[in-house]
């Protein structure tokens, strides 16, 4: 992606730190409203740590939204083993676990997506990186941003390179730039939370058990802590005594000595491809924005790995920012549109720390957790129980902020619709794809009130449209998906414009 030129001294709208997923979606979604932006990621292609990530089902409905989906789920056709293994997991009915325990989503069935996909991180990455190139964003490998400096008009970024370092002027930074965020340290932005309680080494290569045989894959609790086996062949072990020493290098041993005190074989590691250790800290960054700085991801959140949940964080993140920091660089952004990023995102990604601790709280060894565990394999089975639990981890059951008098559906995500519309049959989540808020009358409904948002018409996808099953007469949906207003029956034109000046800014003057 790219070359290994910079930009001087020229002047760009946005520089991301860090091109991972979060960074590369984020850099999309920008270049969708034609902002100049510049991704800076320290790596080259194909150097990092082998993840396997889970892509739940917001996150899914997010991409297809941008017409990504079908792209993603073609991507998992071509992993070896990774399809077969996500319709095994479907076949039982469920599709993911709560602290191991794999009864997720069993009520499901009718779920926009009631499925999730299972991709390599590098093949997210590339996906994400293709569309913003396409799309003109600039990445840059092998570059990092080591320092900054702001003032009232923009951000000073300084960057280091092979060939040294050089500065780089632009109106905003967002640091995707992980947990130990540079750009967060710089902007002075504290990350509070909890330290660590357990410790997990993982690693690929070419594993042999010692009198043959194999380890079991999936999820295996035990006397000595966890164990799980991957589809990609990766192998983890968490344990609940934490050692001294985390910042040294983590070794093959220390690795296969884990794996011999939480399952009781001895396995050696050949040909390692890549061994590693993390930990269940838990800590969220004090604020999102200081000044023309953010952030998003890693840098804004960290916690234990409990039910693959933080690339979809992070992904939304992203999904949320890039509307809100688009209509910013192009002026005349309502005010508080930039700060309702961090107001929106913070809460969520909190829920999601507690979420994580209480999973590891109940993946401990010992009797008492056996005992709690046994009752909480019941309580999910409750079909309320089940769904509040999917809701959690699936992101499904976020409802950002709204006013006592709005309609009940405000603030909650704009479920998908077949239409049909003017130029034939659509879907609401085909509208969204340019990116750009959507007022959509359905059946009749509200069209007065569609009239009178002709002064946004500029900056507003009007669509009057036909639908078997509407669940309003007319529906504002913003460019993330969530809907900003919403009306049944006979539509006032006042709330309407008043939704409109909130989140799309000021009418267009007349004439």
């Amino acid at each position: 992606m790219g070359n290994s030129e910079h930009l001087g001294r020229e002047h760009v709208n946005v520089v991301i730190a860090g091109g991972g997923p979060v960074g590369l979606l984020l850099a999309g979604e920008l270049r969708l409203h034609g902002i100049a932006t510049l991704v800076l990621e320290q790596a080259q292609p194909g150097q990092g740590e082998p993840r396997m990530l889970s892509l739940h089902a917001r996150t899914l409905e997010s991409l297809d939204r941008r017409g990504l989906l079908s792209d993603f789920a073609a991507a998992q056709d071509g992993v070896g083993g990774l399809a077969d293994y996500r319709r095994r997991l479907n076949d039982h009915g469920t599709r993911g676990h709560f602290a191991g325990i794999y009864q997720l989503g069993r009520n499901e069935a009718e779920a926009e997506q009631p499925h999730g996909l299972m991709l390599p991180r590098e093949i997210v990455k590339e996906l994400l990186g293709k569309r913003a190139e396409a799309l003109g964003a600039v990445v840059r490998h092998g570059q990092e941003v080591i320092g900054l400096a702001q003032d009232e008009a923009g951000v000073t970024v300084t960057i280091r390179t092979a060939e040294g370092s050089y500065p780089l002027r632009a109106d905003f930074l967002v640091g995707c730039d992980g947990g130990r965020s540079t750009v967060r340290k710089s902007a002075g932005i504290a990350f509070p939370g909890t330290g660590p309680s357990v410790v997990s080494r993982m690693g690929r290569g070419v594993f042999e058990v010692e009198g043959g045989g194999e380890l079991p894959a999936g999820w295996q609790r035990t006397e000595g802590g966890w164990y799980m086996r991957m589809p990609d062949g990766r192998i983890a072990v968490t344990e609940w005594e934490v050692p001294d020493d985390l910042e040294s290098p983590v070794t093959v041993e220390e690795l296969t000595e884990s794996i011999h005190r939480v399952t009781g074989r001895r396995v050696t590691l050949s040909a390692p491809e890549h061994v590693t250790r993390f930990t269940d800290s838990a800590r969220q960054a004090s604020r999102y924005r200081a000044g023309r700085v953010l952030l998003a991801g890693d840098a804004a959140h960290i916690h234990f790995p409990a039910g693959g949940q933080g690339v979809n964080l992070g992904m939304q993140d992203a999904f949320n920012l890039g509307w809100k920091l688009a209509a910013q660089c192009r002026g005349g952004a309502p005010e508080g549109l930039l700060d309702s990023y961090g107001a929106e995102r913070h809460p969520v990604a909190a829920r999601v720390l507690h979420n994580t601790r209480a999973q590891v709280a109940l993946m401990r060894p010992g009797p008492q957790v056996d005992a709690l565990r046994e009752m909480f394999v019941d309580l999910m089975g409750m079909d309320e129980v089940n769904t509040y639990l999917s809701e959690i981890i699936y992101g499904t059951g976020i409802r950002y902020g709204s006013a006592p008098d709005d309609h009940p559906l405000v603030g909650t995500f704009a479920r998908d619709l077949s239409l049909t519309a003017p130029g034939g049959p659509t879907r609401l989540a085909e509208l969204l794809r340019p990116g750009r808020p959507l007022l959509l009358g359905l059946n009749g409904g509200g069209s007065a009130a569609l009239d009178a948002a002709d002064p946004w018409s500029d900056r507003v996808t009007v669509v009057r449209a036909e639908a078997e099953r509407p669940y309003a007469a007319a529906l504002l949906v913003r460019p993330d998906g969530y809907l900003a207003w919403a009306a049944e029956g006979a539509v006032d034109a006042g709330p309407l414009r008043a939704a409109l000046t909130a989140w799309c800014g000021p009418k267009r003057a007349a004439g």
